[in-house]
């Protein structure tokens, strides 16, 4: 697998503070179907500390899926353990699994805000050569280290959605050896709108809009 998913995160933020989101969301492992089948993690954080601090982290057992619940957002994340799924097997089990938290947390609190992130690592070991040809000029000739941040924000359902994209050549360790590649971050997330929450239909029609912009094609389109 030359392009490969190395995380996914989905990002609620909420519109209020929840004082107490271990009893809030003390049902969350129940409705995903115990996919979080680790012993939870409480976190006795001080409350002069930013809001978004998680205080209850879930897990499996296996580490693929973490949740991170904190008084003002939660955080869901997939971190890729093996090669046994493909991209598009993951992404859409991901996308699956996002549809079910979105069900549980919009039915106890309002969300103004959502973020989308998926990192991909690209093998390649002329990276900074692929980067220079694809995006800059022969100014960067000799260079041992390139990368580049753009916003291509656009609007859907009455909202502005940024677009953001973060590509570096960069070196990982894959199987206990180094690779060199091109580590592609696309960050989807939505400006808010002063005194107003998400929808739950409209957040999922916007997050399953935007879902191909991360999926493998998409992402090997922007180096290619």
């Amino acid at each position: 697998m030359k392009t490969k998913i190395i995380s996914l995160q989905f990002a609620y933020f909420l519109k209020d503070i929840v004082e107490r989101p271990d009893l809030e969301f003390n049902c969350l492992n129940s409705e995903m179907l115990n996919i979080f089948d680790a012993m939870p993690q409480m976190i006795p954080v001080p409350r002069e500390l930013p809001t978004d601090v998680p205080l209850m982290v879930l897990r499996s057992s296996n580490e693929q899926y973490t949740c991170n619940i904190s008084r003002s957002r939660i955080d869901f994340i997939f971190n890729r353990l093996d090669d046994s799924k493909s991209n598009n097997e993951v992404l859409s089990d991901f996308n699956l699994k996002v549809k079910g938290l979105t069900q549980s947390i919009l039915s106890k609190q309002e969300v103004n805000r959502f973020g989308l992130v998926a990192r991909y690592f690209h093998q390649d070991n002329s990276a900074v050569h692929t980067l220079r040809n694809r995006f800059f000029s022969k100014i960067v000739d000799g260079a041992e280290e390139l990368s580049l941040r753009f916003n291509k924000p656009s609007d859907s359902h009455g909202y502005r959605i940024n677009d953001i994209v973060e590509i570096n050549a960069a070196e990982l360790i894959i199987d206990n050896k180094a690779t060199k590649g091109i580590l592609i971050q696309r960050d989807i997330n939505n400006n808010i709108k002063p005194s107003s929450y998400i929808e739950k239909s409209v957040l999922s029609e916007i997050s399953t809009k935007y879902a191909v912009r991360v999926s493998e094609s998409a992402i090997e389109g922007l180096i290619k």
